[in-house]
């Protein structure tokens, strides 16, 4: 795939919110491999730290009232989303995707995280055979290439439970389906299928359900916490398994 391909894919699943955007480009200096989030364990602890300080400073309470787990927690979430959302949307809507082990990111900025590309090709993904086949790609490809060795180096840094991490990757990954549904109403019954599909596989397997009915939106309930409730001042989400209602709707981090 040529760089102009790529990208061309990029700018368009870029339009469907924030977390499907990856940068063409990275601008400025100071960007590094994704790997370096497993790697490099001074950047992860950095990046908990700076999730910690927003969190409390968005909720106007001080910074000993953000558990450690609860920013890192927050960050594996957020982390999923950006990763999941740009390689879904770009697989199901043009059978291409940036590779995740090739993405960089910027430790020292402003703002959230965000993913640029490197210097690697794009991949050819299994959009058009089934949701089996794409699910097997975003599966061994972001699952297992990224989230997983980022979740045992994040759990190496802080206490946090393995089956929490993995119940935020299932809540992102229906926020990713749900958006593109939404976005890309073409591709609603596959982005639906693909999460299915990967809500069978572990380590996702048991950590939520979709429900599709035959009228009305589809919806997503978790069956963990993030435990950003805990957090002074803070609500549960709407697809927490502890709301009381159990009423479920795309991911928070979307």
């Amino acid at each position: 795939m040529t760089d102009l391909t790529l990208r061309a894919v990029l700018r368009d699943i870029g339009t469907i919110n924030p977390f499907f955007a990856v940068e063409p480009v990275p601008a400025g200096d100071g960007w590094v491999p994704v790997s370096a989030l497993w790697r490099q364990p001074d950047l992860l602890a950095a990046e908990i730290a700076d999730v910690r300080g927003r969190l409390a400073a968005r909720a106007g309470v001080g910074l000993d009232a953000v558990e450690p787990r609860v920013a890192a927690s927050i960050l594996y979430q957020g982390l999923a989303s950006r990763l999941l959302s740009p390689v879904i949307a770009a697989a199901l809507c043009h059978g291409r995707s940036p590779d995740p082990a090739s993405l960089r990111w910027r430790p020292a900025r402003t703002g959230p995280l965000v993913f640029a590309l490197g210097a690697g090709p794009g991949l050819d993904a299994p959009g058009g055979s089934g949701p089996e086949a794409a699910a097997r790609f975003v599966h061994d490809r972001v699952i297992q290439g990224v989230l997983d060795p980022t979740g045992a180096a994040v759990r190496a840094q802080v206490k946090v439970a393995l089956r929490l991490l993995w119940g935020n990757a299932a809540s992102s990954l229906a926020g990713t389906v749900l958006q593109l549904a939404h976005g890309r109403p073409r591709h609603a019954d596959a982005a639906l299928d693909l999460g299915e599909a990967l809500m069978r596989r572990s380590p996702l397997a048991g950590l939520g359900a979709f429900s599709r009915p035959d009228a009305g939106t589809p919806s997503f309930t978790r069956s963990t916490c993030c435990l950003y409730y805990r957090i002074p001042g803070c609500a549960k989400c709407g697809d927490c398994a502890l709301a009381p209602t159990a009423r479920s709707r795309p991911s928070s981090a979307h």
